[in-house]
């Protein structure tokens, strides 16, 4: 019980519980109308764990090295003779262009859907799917592009759910812009990038 009235606090909430002499004792679980539970996907792009909203992914295709070679120096993914924009999840993130992880014979490349738009995203590892309760964002939060809620996980730790598409629609150019300039500039894919927090308040 105290587990689930932690669970419960860390997301606003909280319990109310009645006794009737002879009837037994219920318990209500009252939650904030900003909470709602969802299916999400749970990814990794280096360090980074995060959490993309089960609706927008299509599927998960496991693609030869070759491929993804291929697929970076184009920045495109083509899945069924259609040519998909392709990013590393770490630069949507506003991390490292690439994957810094040795690669193996074949790596994930999820394909994403979020209205008419379709994405192709290489991640170093894909965790799953979980089920888990979405807390909305503060208004501060709120203005940062592709964020699209917040949860906390079993483990007590903190994730955050994105929409890549999102994400790449705004951010989407000037990664690229960035992927060119490393090709001829190496040096650029390493140096540090701003963190999304940080360009809300410009």
């Amino acid at each position: 019980m105290d587990v689930v009235r932690t669970e419960i606090q860390s997301l606003g909430g909280h319990i109310v519980t009645t006794s009737e002499k002879n009837k037994g004792t219920r318990f209500q679980m009252v939650m904030p109308l900003t909470t709602a539970v969802t299916q999400v996907v749970m990814m990794r792009a280096g360090d980074i764990k995060f959490g993309v909203p089960a609706n927008l992914v299509e599927y998960v295709r496991r693609v030869p090295k070759a491929l993804i070679e291929q697929a970076h120096k184009d920045s495109v993914y083509t899945d069924n003779n259609q040519e998909l924009p392709y990013y590393f999840a770490g630069a949507l993130l506003q991390g490292n262009l690439r994957s810094q992880e040795e690669p193996e014979k074949t790596s994930a490349v999820v394909i994403l859907r979020s209205a008419t738009k379709r994405l192709a995203v290489h991640v170093d590892e894909v965790l799953g799917n979980q089920e888990v309760v979405v807390k909305n964002l503060g208004p501060q939060l709120a203005r940062l592009p592709g964020l699209a809620g917040m949860s906390v996980l079993a483990s007590g730790a903190i994730v955050l759910i994105y929409n890549p598409v999102a994400l790449y629609t705004v951010y989407g150019q000037q990664i690229a812009d960035r992927i060119a300039e490393a090709a001829v500039h190496p040096e650029v894919a390493k140096a540090p990038v701003r963190e999304l927090a940080e360009q809300v308040v410009q």
